[in-house]
């Protein structure tokens, strides 16, 4: 897999897992992570994901919070909304998820499940704003956030779109949750990641990729410092069995950041 805006971080491909299961029962036993046994959770058992972005803070109105983060948005065409406390002094990454229109919003309330889903239009993850604020006393208090939706700042889909030799590397269809382990890229700062990622079906199984973004703050902006794939899951039904089960074939990948020991543009 080719490695897209390498600033921060490198990727590491932690050991490869593939094996072939004689029955769909048999597969979630073989599930080495955490994400595709969530993955099998949700496709197979028909499991909600959590709530990855998070609930904006008690006291904090939707329209006060898309008012700010999203102030050309209609929000009758609103998804959701969410936040997540960053650090300390009151800080948070809040999120809001919109539609084209207020026909697409509704049926994507019904299907999203927690997430920011795909826009079956063209194929991409809906809008996602993102903004960091600090709420305190019960008032806003802006610090940043970006101008344009998640899908036109990404360094992935703009590495995606210019074409790879990797048929799989392809623009994000949707997002999924915020990651605010502490990513620290220079000694005073931290970045703060979000997921996304897209998936292919096919007859009798499926691959999903999840991909990382890590954001930062650099003169009062938004900045995308790093995208990469960090993991990969696959279930290919193969044989059939006398019993009428399935064989299928499960394979794995997950990727290890690691900060790189000399600096790059500023950051480790």
């Amino acid at each position: 897999m080719k490695k897209f805006v390498p600033l921060v971080l490198l990727a590491s491909l932690s050991p490869a897992f593939a094996t072939t299961v004689q029955n769909l029962d048999a597969v979630p036993g073989v599930i080495q992570h955490t994400e595709g046994k969530q993955i099998f959770a949700e496709q197979m058992a028909g499991a909600t994901p959590a709530k990855g972005f998070g609930e904006l803070p008690q006291g904090l109105s939707e329209n006060q919070w898309i008012g700010w983060v999203a102030p050309n948005e209609n929000p009758n065409n609103l998804i959701l909304t969410g936040a997540k406390a960053w650090g300390k002094d009151g800080k948070y990454i809040g999120v809001a998820c919109f539609a084209d229109n207020q026909a697409d919003a509704g049926q994507a309330k019904k299907y999203a499940d927690n997430t920011c889903p795909e826009n079956y239009n063209n194929g991409r993850a809906n809008k996602l704003y993102l903004g960091v604020f600090s709420w305190q006393n019960q008032q806003l208090q802006p610090i940043a956030r970006l101008e344009k939706p998640l899908n036109q700042i990404s360094a992935w889909n703009k590495a995606a779109e210019k074409g790879s030799d990797d048929e799989s590397v392809r623009p994000l269809a949707y997002y999924t949750k915020l990651d605010l382990a502490p990513y620290r890229i220079v000694p005073d700062t931290l970045a703060f990641g979000v997921r996304g990622g897209y998936s292919d079906a096919y007859s009798g199984g499926g691959a999903f990729y999840e991909v990382l973004e890590l954001y930062t703050i650099k003169d009062s902006k938004i900045i995308n410092v790093f995208s990469d794939l960090v993991y990969y899951y696959s279930d290919i039904a193969g044989d059939w069995n006398k019993d009428g089960t399935r064989q299928h074939d499960i394979s794995e990948s997950k990727y290890i950041l690691k900060l790189r020991s000399a600096k790059t543009q500023g950051f480790l």
